[in-house]
């Protein structure tokens, strides 16, 4: 019996049952990350439908203001945790 257990169709089982659960996390956090990136997609329309045309002047600037910030948040974690913690603060107290 101890032999039988470390037969390839064992084994391949086994990886098998591994793949299944990787596969099924992999999902769960694909489908979280997707609904995040469209949950900022959808902010950045309201930020340019409601804020660009009230300062027209500025609009060059408020349009490069979020690639130069995910820039920097890119290539620096305590600027990215202060951004997110920011981002947090926007959303459920303002």
């Amino acid at each position: 019996m101890a032999e039988e257990e470390n037969t390839p169709s064992s084994t391949l089982g086994m990886i098998d049952k591994a793949f299944d659960k990787f596969s099924s996390y992999l999902s769960d956090r694909i489908s979280a990350f997707v609904a995040f990136l469209f949950l900022l997609i959808t902010i950045g329309a309201f930020y340019g439908y409601l804020i660009v045309p009230r300062f027209p002047e500025l609009s060059f600037y408020l349009l490069i203001a979020p690639i130069a910030l995910a820039l920097i948040a890119y290539y620096n974690r305590t600027f990215a945790s202060i951004l997110f913690v920011g981002l947090l603060f926007f959303v459920f107290f303002i």
